[in-house]
């Protein structure tokens, strides 16, 4: 009936998981420095970290827990390639609750310390 109609013709409207997928991105473009852990985003929409991780992981292919450390990275790694303040308060301004954690997540992601990170872009 919708081909009779040319509705196969109108610009379909996007899916629930995309619509909330891009939501989430909104959200995670305000919010990623708050410190706040991923279920804490997760309620702010309303649904459940599963649910948000399925969805991000059916819409891009990625889960919303590493679609978040990504942003934070990114972040990170621009403050300390085009700034000269301190890892310490750069940690504090992406919501990290000591200098420590922030250098081994850095560590963890990247295999260089905040130092050398800064030191390599420069």
């Amino acid at each position: 009936m919708r081909r009779h109609l040319g509705a196969d013709t109108l610009p379909s409207s996007p899916s629930a998981s995309r619509q909330l997928t891009r939501l989430f991105f909104r959200h995670l473009a305000r919010h990623y420095a708050d410190g706040k852990p991923l279920a804490h985003l997760a309620a702010s929409l309303s649904i459940t970290p599963t649910h948000l991780t399925r969805v991000c992981k059916v819409e891009t292919g990625r889960t919303a827990a590493s679609l978040m450390t990504d942003r934070i990275l990114h972040a990170a790694r621009l403050l300390l390639a085009s700034t000269d303040v301190p890892a310490k308060d750069i940690a504090r301004h992406l919501g990290f609750g000591s200098q420590a954690y922030f250098t081994r997540f850095i560590q963890n992601h990247t295999g260089q310390t905040p130092s050398n990170l800064r030191r390599a872009t420069a």
